[in-house]
């Protein structure tokens, strides 16, 4: 993940990839257009994380429900990715025996900024690189690309979103403990990180105290209530975020 070139540098020239939401590639600014398989689109992005190279045994059994040839539209979808990711001077999709490898070298991927952040320590980030981290998040990682009959894929898709989502509610903390009380997205901050995580006692503490410093004496009051409730729903102590 290291080895790839950060999405934050902003730069329109190469190729960049976005996970964080729907399946994007993007060359020289432009958005590819990709098949519209999503076997296809799930294998992109599951090489993309993959530390080491892939058996393709192990890529059948990921996403094929035992067609008549997995190992055909194995071939058939590495095809169609190095016509998307190929270039002149350079092969993204590397094999060796039976094995199958993404090389991403040099490519702005935003899943891996969140993962080298992370890696680093969140709360050693200053305000400047939080934002732009935060503003990565475009919605869930690989967002709609569930697929029917594939359990092992789903389970790994439902891993990879509980991991990212842990690490987007981590950055929305230290953005709120960094940011100027009277920050215009300090609100929006807030009710993305409850959204993420509803039972994390310090996201309603940080929220109560937005409200209270802003004079908002009311709204306190209808969010105590009805994080009570939702405490109450689970049988969860409240007493630590009303005190």
């Amino acid at each position: 993940m290291e080895s790839a070139r950060s999405s934050l540098d902003g730069a329109a020239a190469g190729l960049s990839v976005r996970l964080l939401g729907p399946l994007t590639v993007i060359r020289d600014g432009a958005t590819v257009q990709l098949p519209a398989s999503r076997k296809l689109r799930a294998l992109f992005a599951y090489l993309a994380l993959a530390p080491h190279a892939v058996g393709r045994s192990r890529l059948c059994e990921l996403l094929w429900d035992v067609p008549n040839d997995p190992r055909g539209e194995l071939r058939w979808c590495l095809s169609k990715l190095r016509g998307i990711l190929d270039e002149a001077d350079r092969h993204r999709i590397e094999t060796s025996g039976d094995t199958v490898a993404l090389d991403l070298k040099g490519v702005c991927v935003d899943a891996f900024d969140v993962a080298s952040a992370a890696a680093r320590g969140i709360e050693t980030l200053d305000l400047e690189r939080l934002q732009a981290l935060s503003g990565l998040f475009v919605g869930d990682f690989l967002d709609g690309l569930e697929i029917d009959r594939s359990p092992h894929f789903n389970s790994w898709l439902i891993a990879q979103r509980r991991r990212f989502s842990s690490w987007h509610a981590a950055i929305l903390e230290q953005l709120v403990s960094k940011l100027p009380a009277d920050a215009d997205e300090m609100s929006a901050h807030l009710e993305k990180w409850l959204e993420l995580n509803p039972f994390d006692e310090r996201a309603h503490v940080a929220l109560l105290t937005s409200l209270a410093r802003r004079g908002q004496i009311a709204a306190c009051e209808d969010h105590l209530a009805s994080a009570a409730q939702l405490f109450a729903s689970e049988d969860l102590d409240f007493g630590p975020v009303r005190e």
